[in-house]
């Protein structure tokens, strides 16, 4: 495994050694001197591996000769751009130097021990000022925050007094549910007192339907009699039938023999009639 690290650090080292190395000089303008402009620069330097020097120009400028590779170099440029209080860069003026590999790490060039006294008093003074705003700034927040928290614990307060309200609401709902599950205990036994009653009257239809069923055998065996009493009428009827007819037959018979009886008897009396007066007797 060591010696894949080793390989892996020497083609690093190999592929910087291969990227073109460049120089380029830099002017920054705004806000970059007396603020501890050249120590931020110098620490992006060292976290892209830049060398070279920064120093303050006459006037308000800072100047920066940078050597490094195009990729390091574009980020160093991208990076030292800083508009953080105190520290504000308006514009940064690039030129294109011929690179001479002169420095091994990147440094500050100072100036006189009177003016980097100067400039670090007034970096100090800067940076008090800053936290004196920054302070002033915490407590005008702190102060901000205290009132969104009393705010806040009068919507809180307002919160509570809703949620006893639903709490009483609730109450109320859960003695309304009471009353109503006692409606429906009242509702289920009037329903098995239903129950009963239409059990009772199954049991009922249950008998009446076991004396129809009585009452249809009574009457099925009432229809057999009326049947066989039918057919002894058809009989009788037939019976009487023939009985009119042999009468009929008996009366016509006895008719002509009558008649027959009768015209012998008015005979006889003519007879009886004519001997009486041949004899005087009759006149």
């Amino acid at each position: 495994m060591k010696d894949i690290h080793l390989g892996i650090s020497k083609n690093i080292k190999n592929n910087r050694h291969c990227l073109i190395m460049k120089r380029i000089n830099i002017i920054a303008s705004g806000e970059v001197q007396r603020v501890g402009y050249r120590d931020f620069v110098t620490k992006i330097a060292k976290k892209n591996n830049i060398t070279g020097i920064v120093r303050n120009c006459p006037g308000y400028d800072v100047e920066i000769i940078a050597e490094g590779n195009e990729q390091d170099l574009e980020l160093f440029v991208s990076q030292i751009k800083i508009q953080n209080d105190p520290i504000f860069v308006e514009s940064v003026k690039i030129e294109s130097g011929t690179y001479e590999g002169k420095w091994k790490y990147f440094e500050i060039q100072r100036g006189s021990p009177d003016e980097e006294l100067g400039e670090r008093l007034d970096t100090a003074i800067v940076y008090l000022v800053r936290i004196d705003s920054n302070s002033r700034r915490s407590v005008e927040i702190g102060e901000l925050m205290l009132e969104k928290q009393d705010q806040m614990l009068g919507k809180q307060d307002q919160m509570l007094e809703k949620q006893d309200q639903m709490l009483d609401k609730q109450d109320q709902m859960l003695e309304k549910q009471d009353q109503m599950l006692d409606r429906q205990d009242q509702m289920l036994e009037k329903q098995d007192q239903m129950l009963d009653r239409q059990d009772q009257m199954l049991e009922k239809q249950d008998q009446m339907l076991d004396r129809q069923d009585q009452m249809l055998e009574k009457q099925d065996q009432m229809l057999d009699r009326q049947d066989q009493m039918l057919e002894k009428q058809d009989y009788q009827i037939s019976l009487q039938k023939g009985t009119i007819q042999e009468i009929q037959e008996m009366r016509s018979d006895l008719k002509y023999s009558l008649e027959v009886r009768y015209q012998n008897i008015e005979q006889q009396l003519l007879e009886i009639q004519t001997i009486l007066k041949n004899a005087g007797m009759m006149s």
